[in-house]
């Protein structure tokens, strides 16, 4: 009989991780840089004590790529979408990197990373919750229950065309 591999996990994880979550939670008006740093780290100490998969709806994600390939610099875009969806928080829909970050893993600069994630949200495959800080629209993807994304998707409106592209996706 095999074997259960377990992930050991220091227990003053768990405390740090809650206290990441209510220092974003409460209005303590903090810079945004700030909010970033301390997303980041959250995803650092958040548990996982499995993989985290993201669910995509196919037929969503082929109307992303069209939208992305007819709005402007489709490739930065498309880089900036696919490192999105590996930041995405269980159960919440937020993505938890900060602008930095997604630019770093993207292979592209901070400022390229933001006009992204405008397009992006402007499209309707991220809503935007505040000055940088996004989450991914229900209605296209999600990491966690089904029950929690059918709730989060009755508020969140669907993908549309960008007006100004390249073309008119099909």
């Amino acid at each position: 009989m095999a074997g259960k591999v377990v992930r050991l996990r220091p227990r003053r994880h768990d405390a740090i991780a809650e206290a990441l979550q209510l220092a974003l939670e409460l209005p303590l008006g903090l810079q945004q840089s700030s909010l970033d740093d301390l997303a980041e780290a959250l995803g650092r100490y958040e548990p996982a004590s499995t993989w985290t998969y993201t669910m995509i709806s196919r037929e969503q994600q082929r109307l992303v790529v069209k939208l992305i390939n007819a709005g402007p610099k489709p490739a930065i875009t498309s880089r900036v979408w696919l490192v999105v969806l590996s930041h995405i928080q269980l159960e919440t829909g937020e993505i938890m990197a900060g602008r930095a970050r997604i630019a770093e893993d993207a292979e592209t600069t901070p400022q390229e990373a933001s006009r992204a994630l405008s397009r992006l949200a402007d499209m309707g495959a991220l809503s935007r919750l505040r000055p940088g800080r996004y989450a991914i629209n229900p209605h296209v993807g999600w990491a966690g229950s089904l029950a929690k994304r059918e709730a989060a998707a009755k508020d969140a409106s669907s993908l549309r065309v960008m007006e100004g592209g390249r073309g008119t996706p099909t």
